[in-house]
């Protein structure tokens, strides 16, 4: 007996469109549908896998990866969904499963209402357009999306999940912001504490020292949407990166500024990018401030005064951190960040964990003195030239091996196992469609199939072989490159920078203080 599995979805768009009594999408018709062709056709089902408010071009789908699982397993033979988009709505996924691990695994797919199936010759073409259509149909909504959107911005409406901490949402109107007295006077506190000489540490202590809940805490205690989890709310705590947030956050002063941070396509899954102020959708006085310009502007200066005003760049002590985003903690893995020690120092300069600097972690990794760090830097780097950077040693290097013909040869032989590849995965793909249309019995396809995956997987495992013979003579070669350029380069060298670090050094390791010795663990990992 045939043994179907059965896919519906439902996406929080579709659930939308919905008008009242209209299920023509839902769960329940989807289900009711496929599951009535199945039996008209005497075949068993083996599950049902559901999923709800996905994406059709979300590959995390849970039910979806499980049913996949499955299918890989060989626990059915067919595949049932209502719709092609239903199942996905991204060419490079159909193309991945559909058109090609579902003949590897002998699944024949098909989709009702767009009448593709996968058995049926010429079939692959209409699943491949029809793919391809919603495909246009997810851009396009996306584009849509996009564009509602922005004209919401621009109008004034506030198009946030939840609002600023200090805000909430008016009841009635869910695109519009309203003071929560009771965070709103933190937040004004924050701003007089900061004018008054407190920096963002000392504040996140100050807060945490009271008990006063940080704001994704404070949205659990309340009720509020939050993108926390309400088992994690005790452990969450003030830190210096919240607080410099809050002191930035130009909605504060009653303008309502958004689209600062953008992604470049719906399929982007990186976390979004800062947009330029140009960017940026001001409305002006569209809800009632918290603080006011005046101390808004004051806070601004007087960041730019500390060096704080942009935690990444644009500060002449951001510009002379030459370490910046190399010094790992070894015990947490969170960057060394630089830091001033303080009047009593005159100013010294330190690089410290940030887990630690912030609160977030526990970390008693060593706090190192920038300048000492660069010094010690530098004498490791010479020392480091002078081992593995002899000039005669790489005039000798670069005249003994031409490696080009060896290239050249390796290349040819991995071009022609490609070419066979293609021609075994076209064999396996005929050998399917003539067993579906009765041209070829069970027996001989799975003779025939098999002794294609076998040569198919020697095949990839030369590819392997030939690959990495590759990357090693590519490796060889750039070798004596990359040491004639940093012997050219860097060889009397006078002043530790960023582009020599980066030359040399992959990453440096700052573990705890001996406090007998008052050493510190340093591992440095080089590039060479």
């Amino acid at each position: 007996m045939v043994s179907a599995a059965i896919y519906v979805r439902l996406s929080e768009e579709d659930r939308t469109k919905l008008n009242k009594g209209d299920d023509s999408e839902s769960i329940t018709n989807q289900r009711n549908m496929l599951t009535d062709y199945a039996s008209e056709r005497g075949w068993d089902i083996y599950d049902i896998y559901s999923d709800e408010d996905y994406s059709g071009s979300d590959d995390t789908r849970p039910a979806f990866n499980r049913m996949l699982s499955d299918a890989e397993d060989r626990k059915f033979s067919v595949v049932l969904c209502k719709s092609l988009s239903r199942f996905a709505r991204d060419v490079a996924m159909v193309e991945k499963y559909i058109n090609g691990l579902f003949i590897e695994w002998q699944i024949r797919f098909i989709s009702l209402t767009d009448y593709a199936d996968s058995s049926q010759k010429g079939s692959r073409k209409n699943i491949q357009i029809n793919s391809l259509v919603n495909q246009w149909y997810l851009e396009d909504l996306s584009e849509n999306i996009r564009a509602t959107m922005t004209g919401k911005k621009k109008q004034g409406q506030y198009t946030g999940a939840f609002a600023p901490y200090g805000y909430i949402k008016d009841p009635e109107n869910k695109h519009r912001m309203v003071v929560d007295d009771e965070a709103a006077a933190v937040v004004r506190r924050i701003y007089r504490l900061y004018l008054d000489g407190y920096g963002n540490k000392a504040i996140a202590n100050l807060l945490n020292d009271e008990d006063i809940p940080c704001p994704s805490k404070y949205r659990l205690l309340k009720g509020f949407h939050s993108n926390r989890k309400g088992e994690v709310a005790e452990g969450l705590r003030w830190s210096d990166h919240t607080v410099w947030h809050i002191l930035r956050n130009p909605n504060y002063v009653g303008d309502l500024v958004q689209g600062r941070y953008g992604k470049p396509s719906y399929k982007s899954k990186t976390s979004k990018e800062k947009k330029s102020p140009d960017e940026w959708i001001v409305v002006e006085g569209t809800h009632e401030p918290i603080v006011s310009k005046e101390d808004y502007e004051r806070v601004q200066a007087a960041k730019i005064s500390r060096g704080q005003h942009n935690r990444n760049a644009g500060t002449s002590r951001a510009v002379l951190n030459v370490f910046s985003g190399i010094v790992k903690c070894k015990l947490c893995g969170r960057s060394l960040v630089l830091s001033g020690s303080g009047r009593l120092n005159k100013g010294a300069r330190y690089l410290r964990c940030a887990g630690r600097k912030s609160g977030i972690a526990n970390c008693t990794c060593a706090m190192v003195k920038y300048e000492m760090l660069v010094d010690e830097i530098t004498v490791r780097v010479r020392e480091l030239i002078a081992a593995y950077c002899d000039p005669e040693q790489l005039e000798k290097h670069a005249h003994k091996r031409d490696f080009s013909g060896e290239i050249t040869s390796l290349q040819k032989a991995k071009d022609r196992n490609l070419f066979e590849l293609k021609r075994v995965g076209d064999a396996l793909s005929s050998s399917y469609i003539d067993k579906t249309s009765g041209a070829l019995s069970e027996d001989d396809f799975a003779l025939i199939s098999t002794n294609l995956r076998d040569k198919r997987e020697k095949l990839e495992d030369e590819d392997k072989h030939l690959q990495s013979q590759l990357d090693k003579l590519f490796e060889k070669r750039n070798a004596v490159d990359r040491m004639n350029h940093i012997i050219t380069q860097y060889r009397d060298f006078l002043e530790l920078d960023r582009d020599i670090i980066r030359a040399f050094i992959e990453v440096i390791r700052v573990g705890e203080r001996d406090s007998e010795t008052n050493d510190f663990d340093l591992e440095i990992v080089y590039n060479l």
